[in-house]
């Protein structure tokens, strides 16, 4: 099969590792992708390992565009960007394309006009909407024709791949798709890559002892690390082999090096920076279990899975996203949102309980390999064709 992938994003972090691994999944089952996307057809070293683009001057450029030019002009370079699209596509060919498949993007109607003039199946992955509470600030002016686009590419789409089931109540409620044609696919991992028997521990981190509550991730506000820190302090003294190693960079770094100091965890807590993600998996296997602090009511952390395949029991709030995934008690614990003291107890819980860490981990490990693998949502896309054997 010839599948035409159309996204407009950069390639890099975890989008760049979603985009990577479908594809890497689609080839392995034997189709043919061609990739249309501001940074080319494609991805560096072993697709969906890296994910990530070629850091060219042209690139880089792009960047830097996208983070400094203002908001209309940028929101008028993407409604242009759809002209590009479709130029790129008419090398490419209705001929040469049996389905077209997009990653959403605000004003990304490409798709949409293609699929109808090629007469081809759209299947649309959405991982948030122009109504989403997004972390860019959207111009007020054009928000109406975001919203008339949005429905243009949804209500024409031949089915929605929604990563979380408040996205479908969402696309349901907010934009009237019928919710049949929307089926939940929340993200992945790769249990082969995050395998526990075929990884080990960085050098740089060999004399580290100690059961570790690990995080990985950006140091954003929205990943509420301070939280994390708040509740790991209650658990410090309970627990004198426990120690928190938060794996990532970003603008609160600063701040949560103060806060650090602030606590008195200075030699308890391990910053080892960003790490690629080609090597995350040796860093993850050092963690006793995995932490996502904080998140949001719409996306799906990839994280988790991560933590998850490499046999580590998770601990999450209670946004329906990660209620999608995760059981209380069966592949690792959930809090109330936000709330430190829960989030300090869950810690403590399988810092003590062996043997619920020892079932958590295989439980959480067996999810992935049964379910939440890049393989089983490349076949679930494929599935939503009209056609196919279900």
């Amino acid at each position: 099969m010839n599948i035409l992938y159309i996204h407009r994003t950069q390639a890099k972090g975890v989008e760049g590792v979603h985009i990577g691994e479908i594809v890497k999944a689609w080839r392995c089952l034997g189709h043919n992708v061609k990739i249309l996307s501001p940074v080319g057809d494609q991805l560096v070293g072993d697709v969906g390992v890296s994910g990530a683009a070629a850091a060219s001057i042209k690139h880089r450029f792009q960047r830097f565009v996208s983070g400094h030019m203002p908001e209309f002009l940028f929101e008028l370079v993407e409604l242009a960007y759809n002209f590009a699209t479709i130029r790129q596509a008419k090398k490419v060919g209705a001929e040469a394309t049996d389905f077209i498949f997009e990653r959403y993007a605000i004003f990304a109607v490409a798709g949409a006009y293609l699929a109808k003039r090629w007469g081809r199946p759209f299947i649309v992955e959405v991982n948030y909407t122009s109504r989403s509470p997004l972390v860019r600030e959207r111009s007020r002016l054009l928000k109406p024709l975001a919203k008339r686009a949005d429905r243009y590419i949804f209500l024409r789409a031949t089915a929605l791949v929604a990563v979380s089931s408040y996205l479908k109540h969402h696309l349901v409620t907010e934009f009237g798709v019928p919710p049949e044609r929307i089926f939940v696919v929340p993200n992945a991992a790769d249990p082969d890559v995050f395998d526990i028997s075929k990884v080990s521990r960085p050098a740089k981190l060999a004399n580290i002892e100690g059961k570790i509550i690990g995080f990985v991730g950006g140091f954003y506000p929205w990943h509420g690390l301070e939280l994390l820190l708040r509740a790991f302090r209650q658990i410090a003294q309970q627990v004198p082999s426990a120690k928190l190693m938060l794996v990532g960079d970003g603008p609160t770094l600063p701040a949560i090096r103060a806060q650090i100091n602030q606590l008195g965890l200075e030699e308890r807590v391990i910053l080892p920076g960003k790490i690629a993600h080609q090597d995350l998996p040796g860093y993850i296997a050092m963690f006793h279990c995995g932490v996502m602090p904080d998140s949001n009511a719409y996306g799906s952390p990839m994280k988790i899975f991560e933590y998850m395949a490499l046999g580590k029991p998770v601990i999450v709030p209670n946004y329906g996203p990660l209620l999608d995934v995760i059981d209380d008690g069966v592949e690792g614990r959930v809090f109330a949102a936000r709330n430190v003291d829960q989030l300090a107890n869950c810690m403590a819980m399988l810092l003590t309980d062996a043997a619920a860490h020892a079932r958590m981990g295989v439980q959480a490990r067996q999810k992935i390999v049964t379910k939440h693998n890049w393989r089983k949502n490349a076949e679930a896309i494929l599935a939503m064709l009209p056609g196919s054997k279900k």
